[in-house]
């Protein structure tokens, strides 16, 4: 205990909670009066007052595309008279497909201010996960740009499903929205806990699934990190390059820049070689991260704009320890505001003191078992229950699986909403916890905790893993594989390969016949390009449990090394699936051979 209390960590840790206190008061704790007081209750409402108080400040802008307060707002009028003509109304979901721009905020504060749900697909989706995603949202209607028009024209079954399909192209203000009337549109009323949007995750089983985000969650959202984590003072700009389709890029990047009325820069995508000429165009002094974004830039050749530069603060998550020191080192930001999170979870960690490596720490110990770690058997595939049969928790610095607490009173954009889908809802629910008739949501990471009570990411449980900043649901790319013809069973994993950030995705196949490189490749080509397993491995069966469950475990400690590996390996090149020879993951483990 003594040892404890005399960690400087904790100690600075505690310092930097209570300097961020009083700013959490004064800036946070309004908007939770607000919200609370049903004096607002859209991100759209925050829109309009943003235009009266500073119509002519920036908001959005990407290259050549500005917008100000008050045409975000006249924007979003404009995009709702569209969308109102093609029969959309309260209560209705329209799907948006389209890449990062200031119209795109506009489009989805545009559908939220008729009164309907904006289900944010995401741009890599191709063929049946495509198809999958639009079904799933119930939506008549589809906003898509230009550019993505010819792979939803592909599904066709969904196309004729559809009520409309509106397209728009790099000017939708002299295209789609050329003939709309300027007259305000009046927004429809909404309730604070009304979905707002639907942001899709892979999740643990299963194709994508739309995630419900009500109208305070986004509200909060900002409310809290625009304070806490980036620190927003007057003169900040915000610069993303993630996609908007993504909670970072909506919910934590524009929804923060919306709640402290400060301008937010984009790209269409993230690039190495242009990102320190965009930060200096716009003289950003605010980024946010995914760990993967900052790996490219740690080990990109040196630009000339990288240093000095106007960032003072990152913020994301998944920063890799070995690449966080590195990445504050190189291009002089002192401020790097780690956090973990998961769009449907009821709660969050922020690591606010800096300490490296870590998403961060639950002040008062864990808020009286908000969050909670439990001991859980990887091999086993289940947590681990004392005689009574509740969880066990960890000790310090004993990874488990992170619990998150569901509280029928929670509220305030902390609730659990889950899924449309009541069934995949419930399948993230664990019961019976610590008591009889508790409810945790599992957030499918396995987690540790230090003396100090700093967290720290582990690995992912089950069914998915990350790669290229992306999660990947191995039940979804599994299904696709298996769809075809070719394949009689298909397992799929993540493994770690040297060097590498997340984990690759190894499909090990059992084919009908003698198996086909070129016709795996046709058949995972609807996937995202993140998603296509890297790797394959041809068996003649599946080792299976008792209980029928393909044994995983065994596949994942095996790995793909060819020299340990009994059974055909084949890797994922530019150009189709090849052999993996021994000198291919040579080249792989020293860098010659990109992923």
């Amino acid at each position: 205990m003594l040892e404890r209390l005399t960690s400087p960590w904790l100690w600075s840790s505690i310092a930097a909670e209570l300097r961020v206190g009083p700013r959490a008061l004064r800036r946070t704790v309004p908007w939770l009066l607000r919200t609370g007081l049903k004096q607002i209750d859209s991100l759209l409402q925050v829109v309009v007052e943003n235009a009266e108080a500073a119509p002519h400040d920036l908001a959005f802008e990407m290259g050549d595309e500005h917008l100000t307060w008050s045409e975000l707002e006249s924007t979003t009028s404009r995009v709702a008279h569209v969308l109102a003509a093609a029969g959309v109304s309260r209560g209705d979901v329209v799907v948006l497909l389209a890449e990062n721009s200031p119209f795109y905020i506009a489009a989805v504060l545009g559908i939220s201010r008729v009164g309907a749900t904006a289900a944010l697909v995401n741009t890599n989706l191709r063929g049946r996960p495509l198809s999958h995603a639009v079904e799933v949202s119930k939506a008549r209607v589809v906003l898509v740009s230009h550019t993505l028009e010819p792979g939803l024209r592909e599904c066709e079954e969904l196309c004729q499903s559809l009520d409309r399909i509106l397209v728009f192209d790099d000017d939708p203000y002299a295209g789609l929205l050329a003939e709309t009337s300027t007259a305000p549109y009046p927004p429809a009323p909404v309730q604070s806990d009304d979905d707002f949007i639907y942001i899709y995750t892979s999740g643990t089983t299963g194709l994508p699934k739309p995630c419900r985000v009500s109208h305070v969650r986004a509200i909060l959202a900002g409310a809290s990190f625009g304070p806490v984590m980036y620190d927003f003072q007057p003169g900040d700009k915000l610069y993303c390059v993630l996609p908007l389709y993504h909670a970072n890029a909506l919910l934590l990047g524009a929804s923060s820049s919306i709640v402290a009325r400060i301008p937010m820069a984009m790209r269409r995508s993230f690039s190495v070689s242009a990102f320190w000429d965009d930060v200096h165009r716009y003289n950003a002094t605010a980024i946010l991260y995914i760990g993967e974004l900052c790996r490219y830039l740690v080990n990109s050749p040196p630009h000339a704009k990288e240093m000095p530069n106007p960032v003072r603060v990152a913020v994301g998550n998944g920063l890799r320890p070995d690449i966080w020191p590195r990445f504050k080192a190189r291009f002089g930001i002192e401020n790097v505001r780690e956090f973990y999170g998961a769009t449907e979870a009821p709660g969050f960690i922020a690591n606010i003191s800096g300490r490296e490596g870590s998403v961060g720490r639950v002040p008062l110990g864990g808020l009286a078992g908000w969050l909670r770690l439990v001991k859980y058997d990887v091999d086993l595939d289940q947590h681990l229950r004392d005689e009574r049969g509740f969880c066990i928790p960890c000790k310090d610095d004993e990874a488990g699986e992170l619990l998150i607490r569901v509280s029928k009173l929670s509220s305030g954009g902390l609730e659990y909403r889950g899924y449309t889908d009541q069934s995949a809802t419930q399948k993230k629910i664990l019961r019976d916890v610590f008591k009889k008739g508790d409810q945790y949501f599992r957030t499918g990471d396995l987690l540790r905790r230090d003396r100090d009570g700093f967290y720290y990411f582990v690995d992912r449980i089950g069914d998915t893993f990350r790669w290229k900043g992306e999660n990947v649901s191995t039940a979804e790319v599994a299904d696709v594989i298996t769809h075809g013809d070719g394949i009689e069973e298909a397992t799929v994993i993540g493994v770690p390969v040297p060097n590498m950030e997340g984990q690759a995705g190894l499909a090990a196949v059992v084919p009908s016949g003698e198996f086909d490189p070129e016709r795996f490749w046709r058949a995972v080509s609807d996937l995202p390009a993140y998603a296509q397993p890297r790797f394959v491995r041809v068996m003649g069966s599946l080792a299976t449990t008792g209980t029928f469950k393909i044994q995983k475990t065994a596949l994942k400690k095996e790995g793909v090394d060819p020299a340990t590996v009994d059974d055909p390996l084949y890797i994922r090149t530019s150009g189709g699936y090849e052999l993996l020879t021994e000198e291919k993951w040579t080249d792989v483990k020293e860098g010659r051979l990109k992923l």
